[in-house]
């Protein structure tokens, strides 16, 4: 394992907290010029989960400074109390194609205090929309992304990523009612005018029935000719590897080189790709954050062995820091082979969180590779 040395810088960026609604998910999307957005959402906290709205900010100036937030026209409908919106959508840029797309599904609330359930379930489906950089608005019409499988909801989620032909690589969780439990696909798309079409699909990751919920929230990187999976289930955080990036081994724990479980639960992680090694980043029990919840806070980032397939203890950094909010659904940008992104949100749930210093700010840590 070649040794990597790196520096990081962290920024607090537009703090604010009105007691009533959060900005939450942030994630930049750049397109390796001089262009990049700064998206993220707004949750009602009076309920679980209940996104409201979501806003842009552009930077002419490869992601140095960010200009003010625009908020997006919505894409939605009600009926009978029952509001129905596009969620979940992250901007992604095709260089082939020259073009900024946006993955998401569409999510129902009730009455704005929760997600709709059907059997226990909350349905959605998976679409594809196109953002103009000039109005910086999506386009009004969304395509559904063709899904292989039979489901109630599915969600494209992780860190896709683009092939030398302009295919892309999307990751998804779903559920059907005969598998209540969440698996794991990755997916091979061609991006044919307006609208996507399955080149290559991959077999299913699934968990035994300990697991509850399942696997889902999955991000997936490559290295060396291996593709690495990330997975998040009630428990624990997992991962698993595969050879082609379709077809994966069975899922299992992070551990320490020690031999130690990492205790991460309940949460996503996500994977910082250098040339020469994999840096996973991720929360933890352990860190005197009893206080936090779900121990989402802080925000850690350390090695990963890829030949033990283990995490390097005494390389673990703090690159965002605990003040009481949770910092569970992080993003990581891949600026260039030198240098990478993690953005997250102070999610200021449940009441009282900020007392220790949280105030919504959102937080970009930048790594820089030597």
């Amino acid at each position: 394992m070649k040794p990597i040395k790196f520096t990081y810088t962290r920024e607090r960026m537009y703090p604010g907290f009105d007691g009533k609604t959060c900005k939450n998910c942030p994630h930049i999307t750049y397109d390796g010029k001089d262009t990049a957005f700064l998206s993220y959402g707004m949750l009602l906290l009076s309920g679980s989960d209940v996104g409201v709205g979501s806003y842009v900010r552009k930077s002419t100036d490869g992601g140095k400074t960010f200009g003010e937030a625009v908020p997006f026209k919505g894409i939605e409908k009600e009926e009978n109390g029952v509001r129905t919106k596009m969620g979940g959508g992250y901007l992604f840029y095709n260089k082939h194609h020259d073009k900024w797309l946006m993955f998401g599904k569409s999510i129902s609330y009730e009455n704005d205090k929760h997600p709709v359930l059907i059997n226990g379930i909350a349905p959605g489906d998976p679409y594809l929309s196109f953002f103009n950089p000039e109005t910086m608005q999506r386009e009004p019409s969304l395509t559904p992304i063709p899904f292989p499988f039979e489901y109630v909801t599915a969600e494209p989620f992780g860190q896709h990523f683009e092939l030398d032909n302009g295919d892309m690589m999307l990751t998804f969780y779903y559920t059907a009612q005969t598998h209540k439990q969440a698996r794991v696909v990755s997916i091979r798309y061609a991006l044919e005018g307006d609208h996507l079409v399955i080149v290559k699909v991959g077999e299913p990751v699934s968990v035994g029935p300990e697991h509850k919920r399942g696997v889902y929230e999955p991000s997936m990187t490559y290295l060396n000719g291996k593709y690495y999976l990330a997975l998040r289930t009630d428990a624990v955080g997992m991962f698993a590897v595969s050879d082609d990036g379709y077809h994966f081994d069975a899922p299992r724990p992070y551990v320490w080189d020690d031999g130690a479980i990492l205790e991460n639960y309940n949460t996503m992680q996500r994977w910082v790709r250098h040339p020469d090694g994999l840096f996973l980043v991720y929360n933890r029990k352990g860190a005197h954050n009893d206080h936090v919840f779900r121990h989402r806070a802080p925000l850690f980032m350390t090695r990963f062995d890829e030949d033990r397939q283990c995490l390097i203890r005494d390389e673990e950094i703090v690159v965002v820091p605990e003040l009481g909010a949770r910092l569970g659904n992080f993003f990581v940008t891949d600026v260039s082979d030198k240098e990478a992104w993690i953005t997250v949100g102070e999610w200021m749930q449940p009441v009282g969180c900020e007392k220790y210093g949280s105030d919504n700010s959102l937080w970009r840590t930048k790594i820089y590779f030597e």
